[in-house]
């Protein structure tokens, strides 16, 4: 079972650039894959307009710093997210955590774009690229980890680019199954999360700058408590990259 395992996965890395369907609504496209989906689906993802906060990324209704970053400043150097969570981008990325995981690829390759347009820093210093983790129990239900799958595509992006990204999935790891924090205020969020998460390769993160990888940000509790981890495990600087971003609340 666990070489039929890595013959299906050494398959799937194989055929990630072959395709001629839109990987949102199936249409036919001929660009696949420098543009993943067509030109309909394109323009109905919505991306921050010219107003968004310049310390998580979340799209804002003035200029500056939102007021969630004001109130509980985020621990990570910068978020910077490609798409606002709401009207299709919001219903693809749940379709990604729920059966669909090659749109990873299409979100993955937007986050590594987005981060290095972003990005005011060295672009030769290396990168390690990290996955927000999952229980074993939860990946095994689910059959695999979207943020893993996200890292992924942002580490190929970045090294098209002409970064040096190095993705790997065992620094971090989640000792506790969480509440589902959806209804969750920021604070009950952080109490959910205080403690669930250890780093397992603490040499890894010495002076590293850190790429944390999650499909959602939402109120940065996660985001906050991985971050937390990896800067006292020796990490640089840490930089947080989503696929959506709750817009800030009016």
């Amino acid at each position: 079972m666990a070489f039929f395992a890595k013959w299906l996965e050494k398959f799937r890395k194989a055929t990630a650039e072959y395709g001629y369907l839109c990987d949102s609504c199936g249409k036919e496209i001929f660009t696949y894959p420098v543009y993943r989906f067509c030109e309909e689906c394109e323009s109905k993802m919505p991306r921050p307009q010219t107003k968004f906060c310049p310390k998580c990324g979340r799209e804002t209704i003035t200029d500056g710093i939102c007021l969630d970053c004001k109130s509980n400043p985020p621990k990570f150097e910068q978020g910077i997210v490609p798409f606002v969570y709401r009207g299709k981008a919001a219903s693809l990325v749940n379709r990604m955590k729920n059966g669909s995981p090659r749109l990873a690829l299409y979100f993955g390759e937007e986050m590594g774009r987005a981060f290095a347009a972003q990005y005011k820093g060295n672009a030769a210093q290396p990168l390690l690229v990290v996955p927000v983790p999952m229980t074993e129990k939860a990946k095994k239900e689910r059959g695999y980890n979207q943020a893993e799958r996200l890292a992924e595509a942002v580490c190929t992006e970045l090294n098209k680019l002409g970064f040096q990204a190095e993705q790997d999935n065992e620094v971090l790891e989640k000792r506790r199954e969480t509440a589902q924090q959806k209804h969750m205020d920021f604070r009950s969020r952080a109490d959910n999360v205080a403690g669930a998460y250890h780093v397992h390769k603490r040499n890894a993160c010495k002076e590293k700058i850190i790429l944390l990888i999650d499909d959602i940000m939402t109120t940065g509790a996660t985001s906050g408590e991985c971050t937390l981890r990896l800067l006292g495990a020796g990490a640089s600087s840490v930089y947080f990259l989503a696929a959506v971003a709750l817009a800030e609340r009016k």
